[in-house]
């Protein structure tokens, strides 16, 4: 049985006193080695670009192609680099699997995932220009619009 340590909805949390770390699909505090059958590996690359790796996977890419590999060098070196980078992150991880979730289950399925194919596709462009701060919000823009939308 895999452990929840390498789980997509296991997060780490500021509670190093117990060693405790937060379950995001049972909403509950659980021990690093404890594991479940709701398992869902996180993708090969690192911690989740949920909603790129939903989308890339739906059109038949790789888990090390491009447009993955690109956002996720720039979460790791600009976005985590600053508090209101790692805020944001830290709240795409809570929303960003129930999105994919959502996404999934609707008969809209092709259009979501075409929209965020769009969205990823120009922020890989402009990260190229590296006009950083406009990728950056052109992201959350994206996430804030599935949010208001699926959830």
């Amino acid at each position: 049985m895999p452990t929840c340590q390498k789980c997509a909805y296991f997060h780490t949390t500021d509670n190093v006193v117990f060693n405790k770390y937060y379950c995001e699909l049972f909403k509950r505090y659980v021990r690093k080695d404890d594991s479940c059958s709701s398992f869902v590996a996180r993708p090969s690359g690192g911690r989740g670009c949920f909603l790129t790796s939903a989308c890339v996977e739906y059109l038949g890419k790789a888990d090390d192609c491009e447009e993955l590999t690109v956002l996720r060098v720039f979460r790791d070196s600009y976005m985590r680099k600053t508090e209101e980078g790692k805020a944001l992150v830290k709240e795409y991880y809570e929303v960003a699997p129930k999105i994919v979730e959502a996404i999934d289950a609707s008969p809209d399925r092709d259009k979501y995932y075409k929209y965020i194919n769009q969205v990823v596709n120009h922020c890989v462009t402009l990260i190229g220009e590296k006009k950083y701060e406009e990728t950056q919000q052109e992201y959350v823009n994206m996430v804030q619009k599935l949010k208001h939308k699926l959830l």
